[in-house]
């Protein structure tokens, strides 16, 4: 029987519990425990150091130890103090070449190291959004060329040129579908990070303003796609007409009720202004906010202090 000690360290960017859960996701035969509170990281931090290892342990185990498996050096002595043999695993890192400690400080730049479970956990999905003509086809390939990450194409633009334009009632189901289709073939890549052109309350909006009515199933695929931030684009750009345009003079109102969806919905969103490069910046400036709240050591410091 395997059984795996969580370590509760105070001040952990991912807490204890999730952690746990990648665990028991990975190895679910295991036994997964941590214990109540944070523990000295370092004999240097007190004289009873080990005892408070020891007694720890042996109060959280419901079994006797009988080996204990670690990369380190410090798992020799721990196995003493267990009576327990103690079995090295990897010290020179040749299999995973690798530290914890140096996937906590750049998590996306050794994505790589980490498990398909943590992977999909840990990504974030940004989608961009708002009314038409403001960029956001733009935007999307903007940011994925900037972070060097893949991307979800708006799936209606391919429904849109197929009929010349002239969609009904009955296309919107196709576009609803079609489109969280692409998301969820994208996110089979278990990327740090992915963009998404619009979304399905964009094509609700769009049901409803094109044809007073919706399909039932476009509810069912809101609830199915949850971004981790949505960029929701100004009307501050000129408009600009093609095929894929309807509503030359109310995009304000669409963009109130793009707005209004996201906060009845309890949706993370910011609003993103300016032209050209400013618009790309300030959306990468909230892109960054995101990946350094949720994979840098630091983020949530940092992040607290920009509130």
């Amino acid at each position: 029987m395997v059984e795996v000690v969580v370590d509760n360290i105070m001040d952990e960017v991912i807490p204890v519990r999730r952690r746990m859960q990648w665990v028991k996701q990975q190895f679910p035969t295991a036994i997964v425990t941590t214990q109540e509170h944070p523990l000295p990281q370092d004999p240097s931090e007190t004289t009873f150091f080990w005892d408070i290892w020891r007694d720890t342990l042996l109060r959280i185990l419901p079994h006797p130890v009988d080996a204990v498996f670690a990369s380190e050096r410090y798992g020799e002595r721990l196995a003493k103090e267990l009576s327990a043999e103690f079995v090295m695993v990897d010290l020179d890192r040749k299999s995973v070449p690798i530290s914890a400690t140096s996937i906590r400080k750049d998590m996306i730049g050794q994505w790589q190291y980490l498990s398909p479970v943590v992977q999909q956990d840990m990504r974030k999905v940004i989608c961009v959004y708002g009314p038409e003509s403001t960029g956001k086809s733009t935007l999307t390939r903007q940011l994925a060329q900037h972070y060097h990450m893949p991307y979800v194409e708006e799936f209606a633009k391919k429904v849109i040129n197929e009929k010349n334009g002239d969609i009904c009632y009955e296309d919107m189901e196709t576009i609803v579908v079609g489109h969280h289709e692409a998301i969820v073939e994208a996110l089979r890549q278990n990327t740090p990070l992915l963009f998404v052109d619009t979304d399905a309350i964009t094509s609700k909006l769009w049901s409803n303003e094109l044809f007073g009515k919706e399909s039932p199933i476009i509810e069912e695929y809101i609830a199915k796609q949850r971004f981790d931030i949505y960029l929701l684009l100004d009307i501050d750009l000129p408009w600009v007409n093609d095929i894929h345009r309807y509503r030359p003079n109310e995009r304000d109102v669409f963009f109130h009720q793009c707005e209004e969806q996201l906060v009845v919905r309890g949706r993370n969103y910011a609003i993103i202004r300016g032209k050209g490069k400013l618009r790309l910046s300030n959306a990468i400036e909230y892109v960054d906010r995101l990946i350094s709240h949720s994979f840098n050591a630091s983020g949530s410091a940092r992040l607290e202090s920009e509130k």
